[in-house]
């Protein structure tokens, strides 16, 4: 005995009635959508603002981040005064601000936890923020190290604002015993270092667009 299969569908016949209609929909849409993407594309007017911003140390342009280094210090030395200059070319502001990186004073070595989370190292116990290096290295030697910037506001227009680093060792500090202990560490220090700095700080400066 043969049994027969019925068929589980059966073709749809498309009148040629509605394969017209439905070819003029697709066409009208197609068309539609042109004229919208054309008037969206056309009726946005972009200006792509410049970014331009320039660091200079006296006459030389360098990058964003920078190692200074102090070859001697001493009670009574010579104020040592350095000075980076950032300069904003662009149509856009922009915020300029630093963060130190590392510290060597002598043989004391200082990483800071922004320089760890940049190097992709876990941060220790003791190590200091970069504010936290900046108020020690201004308060806790004999000799202080200022550091700051003249204004954290970089205006459009070739705008200049500075980043000064300032080492100051008076000779009459009426510290006498920290001057002392400092000032044989220090010579021992070169003695034992003749090539190398008495002080060398990395720092980081950095320019961020203003919201526009």
């Amino acid at each position: 005995m043969i049994i027969k299969r019925k068929n589980k569908g059966k073709k749809k016949i498309i009148k040629p009635s509605r394969l017209i209609i439905l070819i003029v929909l697709i066409a009208s849409n197609t068309f539609a959508w042109f004229i919208y993407a054309t008037k969206v594309n056309t009726g946005v007017d972009v200006h792509v603002k410049g970014w331009n911003v320039t660091f200079e140390a006296g006459e030389n342009q360098i990058t964003n981040e920078v190692n200074i280094d102090i070859e001697d210090v001493y009670p009574g030395m010579d104020d040592y005064e350095y000075t980076i200059s950032a300069y904003n070319n662009s149509e856009v502001s922009a915020t300029f601000s630093y963060v130190i990186l590392q510290a060597r004073i002598l043989d004391d070595v200082y990483v800071s936890q922004e320089q760890r989370t940049n190097l992709g190292q876990q941060i220790q116990q003791d190590d200091l923020t970069s504010a936290e290096i900046q108020e020690m290295l201004e308060d806790d030697y004999p000799f202080s190290i200022t550091i700051g910037i003249t204004d954290s506001a970089l205006s459009t227009g070739n705008d200049q604002e500075d980043f000064e680093l300032e080492v100051t060792w008076p000779y009459e500090s009426n510290q006498d015993a920290l001057d002392t202990q400092w000032g044989i560490a220090a010579y021992d220090f070169k003695e034992d270092n003749p090539t190398l700095p008495s002080i060398s700080i990395t720092v980081k400066l950095i320019i961020t667009q203003d919201a526009s």
